[in-house]
């Protein structure tokens, strides 16, 4: 079944979507000029009366079947009406210039003015996705070059350690060769850490061009259908003048009041003409010279350096992760706490970019699992998101993994869902992250995550400095209790522990955050006295439920107790974190939820 699409940026998709709006909307802007110069010799054919009058009717009939859609059919009724109007007066002519041509030109101007921004964005956008493309193809190139190169010196090295026909090694040679693999390796490292970025950046270049498409098809759809309305709007006024002609007038009159105008139907007719269809959105994920078993490489070199991406990507997953906790949380702090102000969208629109680099890193640690599982002659992982994947190589035989993005996938500028937590088995445990940790790989110059979407932008301190401006202002309305003021604290640092510039951040939201907690009790009329004090104290804790442990859990702080497999535990307070707090021999402390089964 084909589905109809009825928005530009559901029909006009792909690679050269938005240059067929473009051509588009430019046909409809020459159709306003063309309408303008037929109105015109229109005015002055009714001047004339009926001598130069037929000649616009005939260019007014080829114009409305050149175009389509239900106004173009309403301008072919008009133009077949103008050979019966050629006794219209001077009156009428001159009603015609000041009526509708000059709203023509307006129109036709001011469509101009509005178009040139958006197509401005888009060209930028599409620019920096070409430049971001190339630097990821430069880098991807080199590493693959650079991989080769040093196993082509390995196994130099091995000949010539052996000698030739008896001889013992030429150390000379050795040394040479040697050196020449130190220096590749060192470039290798500078190559890959390069290359772990540009991939990370061209991903986010698409995006980048992917939202601005997507907003300038919304604006151009906004800029056509004002144009189409105000083009019924002139038709209408084209019927109520003739409605006061004489009463030869009033059949022509009844046919222009009777037109059949829609605009959302021509919105339908261009869409189907020449719309291009959705755009089939792609992602292209990392490339590995190892993860290609039919590459020349050693076997213990090659599970080294499956394992050190394995141990990369890893580590960006958790980061992603990381950050879209803490945006969560914000979010959710915000909606709970409507004078804390937060730009919502925004915190959308950064959880979609972390939800989307997510699947980049989790689909290429797919791979790298994949490849480590047939090397090691296991059965591969089955993922649906690896069954999407597709790719080219080039005639140096570099390939060019991509993943098609479904359509849920793609929820830019909406509200974006947290992803269901993975199931949990011995071999898959992970325990909800509590804190920020530093990630390094020790067997290679990898030294950190690769690049988070959530940006200065966020981890600055204006949006909570607004908040602080508004709450000091009006302190006797809202006042920051105990409990929303840890929250606050806890939702703005988890939100930020992802964040490249996270000591200057940390040190901005905790001084505003304690300026206006302290400002708020400071001045207000309430003292707080030795019974004031009790509200502060925590309530009994009182068992919710008990469970039993599935697998081991060291504690690693004050506040966590340890756990071990077959364990009964008293449950006396579910997180939203996926921390439990349980009492387990006397001891009171956090543990992950998702190491125990709630016994019911």
């Amino acid at each position: 079944m084909v589905v109809e699409h009825t928005e530009f940026r559901h029909s006009f998709g792909g690679a050269n979507g938005f240059e067929e709006l473009k051509k588009y909307m430019r046909m409809g802007n020459d159709f306003c000029k063309e309408l303008t110069g037929v109105l015109t010799e229109r005015a002055d054919t009714e001047l004339a009366y009926a001598k130069n009058l037929n000649k616009t009717s005939l260019r007014l009939q080829k114009l409305a079947k050149d175009f389509h859609g239900n106004l173009s059919d309403a301008w072919l009724q008009v133009s077949i009406q103008f050979d019966a109007e050629a006794e219209m007066h001077r009156s009428l002519g001159l009603t015609l210039h000041e009526e509708l041509i000059k709203p023509m030109k307006i129109l036709v101007e001011n469509n101009n003015k509005s178009r040139k921004p958006v197509e401005i964005k888009v060209d930028k956008a599409v620019r920096n996705f070409a430049d971001k493309k190339a630097e990821d193809y430069k880098y991807r190139s080199r590493c693959f070059q650079l991989v080769k190169e040093i196993e082509k010196c390995m196994y130099s090295l091995d000949e010539a350690q052996k000698g030739v026909a008896g001889k013992p090694p030429n150390s000379k040679e050795i040394q040479k060769i040697e050196a020449q693999i130190s220096k590749s390796r060192e470039q290798l490292d500078k190559s890959e850490s390069k290359f772990h970025k540009a991939c990370s950046s061209f991903e986010l270049a698409r995006q980048d061009w992917q939202t601005e498409t997507l907003d300038a098809c919304n604006q151009m759809q906004l800029i056509e259908s004002d144009r189409l309305s105000q083009l019924e709007q002139l038709i209408k006024k084209i019927s109520l003048q003739m409605s006061l002609m004489s009463k030869k007038m009033l059949k022509i009159s009844d046919v222009y009041e009777h037109l059949d105008l829609n605009v959302q139907q021509d919105i339908r007719l261009a869409c189907k003409k020449y719309g291009t269809g959705p755009t089939e959105h792609m992602m292209h994920l990392y490339d590995i010279y190892a993860e290609n078993t039919k590459n020349m490489m050693n076997k213990d070199r090659r599970i080294e350096s499956l394992r050190k991406w394995a141990h990369m990507f890893q580590t960006d997953v958790t980061a992603q992760v990381k950050a879209r906790q803490g945006l969560e949380k914000v979010k959710l702090f915000s909606k709970e706490n409507p004078n804390f102000n937060s730009n919502e969208a925004d915190v959308d629109l950064k959880l979609e970019s972390v939800r989307l680099l997510q699947i980049l890193y989790e689909t290429s640690l797919l791979k790298i699992e994949s490849a480590l599982a047939e090397l090691n002659q296991q059965s591969k992982p089955v993922s649906e998101m690896l069954s999407r994947t597709s790719t080219t190589y080039d005639r140096q035989g570099v390939p060019c993994t991509s993943i098609r993005l479904d359509e849920c996938e793609l929820a830019v500028n909406t509200s974006v869902a947290s992803a269901a937590s993975p199931t949990i088995s011995p071999g898959n445990c992970h325990t909800p992250i509590r804190m920020a940790t530093a990630n390094h790989y020790d067997g290679g110059g990898y030294t950190g995550g690769a690049e988070s979407v959530v940006s200065t932008n966020l981890s600055s301190s204006s949006t909570l400095s607004s908040s602080s401006s508004s709450l000091t202002n009006n302190r006797h309305s809202y006042i920051l209790t105990a409990a929303q003021f840890e929250k606050a604290s806890h939702a703005l640092y988890t939100a930020n522990v992802a964040v490249k510039n996270v000591d200057s951040f940390q040190l901005n939201t905790y001084d505003s955050i304690n300026k206006l907690n302290e400002n708020h009790y400071n001045n207000s009329n309430r003292s707080l006295t030795d019974d004031d004090d009790s509200d502060w104290d925590d309530e009994p804790a009182k068992l919710i439920s008990k469970c039993t442990a599935k697998f081991d859990f060291k504690s690693s702080h004050d506040d966590e107790i340890t756990i071990q497999a077959g364990d009964q535990i008293e449950i006396l307070e579910k997180r939203d974190d996926g921390w439990w707090r349980g009492k387990l021999d006397d001891k009171i402390g956090l543990f992950p939820s998702t190491y125990v089964n709630e016994i019911i």
